[in-house]
């Protein structure tokens, strides 16, 4: 392909979206090789550290592989589902407000349920109903220290019931972020046994309508059970943008 000369000013920049463009548009596939430095220098009208700057960035966002010293030029690296973690990762901790990220968790949970609902298998569904389970037996031991990574683990069962690898992709991320969040929801609980007995509850009930394969009534109880748990400590402005997404 052709490159075109870039601006002096954070010219690495300009490097990167013109190579990001055209693995976006196809242009450049996995697999296919950049040139050397020297030929990109000469392409870009740049000097040797700003193409050195612009492949730095671009391996670490995973556009390309490259090894130090290979005369061959960096490959386009192929994409894998790691990226998008870690891409959505990044955005979940620091660039959505806790009203964001708790509407996202309503559409991806409840979706998930939804499909789940339909097409899980018997041994998902035994998956499924054995992290429930273990919600509760994590309230009764009165050590409620592992009960976000229980929820999770539960969530996780779900959204591989539902056969959809985006879905179990985000969750996961979305999950593990707000991992913290309902660690200092359950810490600052005046009860938190008693509000954990009934996520627990909330748990078991959405158990059986995903086993009952009502599809509509499985992503209504997931979101609703999400909702109510964090309810007590949004604001009005919150709640009322977290409403608006069921």
């Amino acid at each position: 392909m052709a490159f075109t000369p870039v601006q002096k000013v954070s010219a690495y920049e300009g490097i990167v979206e013109q190579i990001e463009a055209a693995v976006d548009s196809g242009e450049l596939q996995p697999g296919d090789r950049l040139p050397g430095e020297r030929r990109l220098m000469e392409d870009f009208s740049v000097s040797r550290a700003t193409v050195r700057e612009a492949l730095r960035v671009l391996q670490a966002t995973g556009v390309v592989e490259s090894r130090p010293g290979d005369p061959r030029g960096p490959v386009i690296a192929a994409f894998t589902p790691r990226l998008l973690e870690k891409s959505l990762g990044q955005l979940s901790r620091s660039a959505t407000s806790r009203a964001e990220l708790l509407q996202f968790r309503l559409f991806l949970e409840g979706t998930a349920s939804f499909l789940a609902a339909q097409h899980h298998t018997d041994e998902q569904m035994d998956r499924i109903d054995e992290n429930s389970q273990r919600l509760h037996d994590c309230v009764d031991s009165g050590d409620v220290t592992l009960y976000p990574d229980l929820v999770r683990a539960f969530h996780d069962t779900i959204r591989a019931a539902a056969h959809n690898s985006l879905i179990a992709v985000c969750g996961s991320v979305v999950s593990e972020t707000m991992t913290d969040l309902m660690g200092g929801r359950i810490a600052s609980h005046r009860e938190p046994t008693a509000l954990l007995r009934r996520s627990a509850a909330d748990g078991t009930k959405l158990v059986n309508i995903i086993r009952s394969r009502d599809a509509h009534a499985a992503r209504q109880a997931s979101v609703e059970s999400i909702y109510r748990f964090y309810e007590a400590d949004l604001t009005v402005a919150e709640r009322e943008a977290v409403r608006a997404a069921f």
